[in-house]
């Protein structure tokens, strides 16, 4: 019989694919036998199991360590690995910007959208009207552009709340959307701006058969929403139409329906695609709530009083597949909007309930409030780990 002292397993930084995966620490064969005696790993993320033959032996921490403190035996024909469990392959990031104490916050990861994770960049008022996160590929690094209404620029954030960079927009313009590529804004009522990300050239589409777009007001404004080819504006919540034009055309629709009107006040719309990949279109306001399915074209507006009289910006997003997250200026409040129920439900909690809040004080929410995020693509996972023990090999 042989004994000899190895290294099993050493790799730094390994990636690990976002579907279940499994990965081989050490094998034995029919005729080895092996005792581990350093197990330690790093980088895990949650839930990831230490699996001897199909046995949990370990499970890692909620910071994503593995150490196995205690010497290991591996009988003959045994398999040791790391487990880890799928990871969706989208997760939530946005910015929230308010001109009350709040300031600048951030939210990473919220898997449950009562239970987001909240980090206070910046505690300094700041006026912020419109916004997206900006993130097209897995690995590329977050900004979040964020419009100043009073000027129509929309300002670049890293990721630590900082100023950037920024772009120019038209005068006049309160609210903005994005694909990934563009910028899209309502320019005037018969064009719509198109401005290009990555170096600014603009493309602007024009109106093509005489009807004009909506153009989303200052104060009690509503929104301008990107989705599949489309740019669909609103002007103030109380208004009972909306306008659609296709951009491969420059046509637009006029949709005439007394269901758009919300109340007097527009908290936020945003689209959002639920778990089946229907899209709608959910807007908040004073006094209703709608949602509009845009397979169906049907429109549905419910009864449900959000109280508040944002005054400016539009502080919605999809903060989890199928759901809305808006936010109000009236006593701090949250509005959760299920689009994966049918039909949608709504959840809301004020102050001092309100777990997108990170002051105790009542108020601090301001009244110009807007969000920069909504779901990006994960990145692969990286993990480290060393193995080590004493190979023992039968003669």
């Amino acid at each position: 019989m042989a004994e000899q002292v190895k290294v099993f397993k050493n790799v730094v930084d390994q990636t690990v694919p976002v579907s279940a995966t499994d990965v081989v620490l050490h094998t034995t064969s029919s005729t080895q036998r092996a005792v581990i005696k350093d197990l330690d790993c790093i980088n895990l993320g949650i839930n990831v199991d230490l699996d001897l033959d199909g046995r949990t032996l370990n499970k890692g921490t909620a910071l994503g360590a593995l150490e196995r403190t205690k010497s290991l035996i591996m009988d003959t024909s045994s398999t040791l690995k790391l487990k880890f469990p799928a990871k969706t392959t989208t997760e939530f990031l946005g910015m929230f910007f308010f001109n009350g104490a709040e300031g600048i916050n951030l939210v990473q990861g919220a898997l449950d959208p009562e239970k987001p994770s909240i980090t206070s960049v910046n505690n300094t008022s700041i006026q912020r009207g419109s916004g997206f996160v900006y993130k097209p590929l897995a690995t590329d690094t977050p900004y979040f552009y964020a419009l100043e209404q009073g000027n129509s620029i929309a300002y670049k954030h890293n990721i630590a709340g900082e100023v950037v960079g920024q772009v120019a927009l038209t005068s006049g313009v309160y609210q903005m959307a994005s694909d990934g590529t563009y910028i899209y804004y309502i320019k005037s009522a018969t064009v719509v701006g198109r401005k290009r990300i990555s170096d600014g050239v603009d493309s602007d589409v024009a109106v093509t058969n005489g009807v004009s777009m909506a153009m989303p007001g200052h104060n009690q404004g509503s929104y301008t929403i990107y989705y599949d080819g489309k740019v669909y504006s609103k002007n103030v919540g109380g208004l009972g139409n909306a306008t659609v034009m296709t951009l491969s055309t420059g046509a637009v629709t006029l949709k005439n329906d007394g269901g758009f009107n919300v109340g007097s006040y527009s908290d936020g719309a945003c689209v959002v695609v639920n778990t089946s990949g229907v899209p709608f279109i959910v807007e908040q306001g004073t006094s209703h709530y709608y949602y509009w399915n845009l397979n169906t074209d049907v429109l549905t507006r419910v009864s449900s009083t959000s109280q508040a009289s944002t005054e400016y910006g539009n502080c919605a997003c999809e903060v989890a597949p199928g759901i809305a997250l808006i936010l109000g200026e009236q006593t701090d409040r949250m509005m959760l909007i299920n689009c994966n129920t049918t039909p949608p439900t709504k959840t809301q909690k004020i102050w001092p309930d309100n777990p997108y809040k990170l002051h105790s004080d009542n108020g601090t929410f301001g009244n110009y409030l807007a969000v920069a995020g909504g779901m990006v693509s994960v990145e692969q996972r990286k993990f480290s780990a060393y193995v080590a023990g004493i190979d023992i090999t039968e003669d």
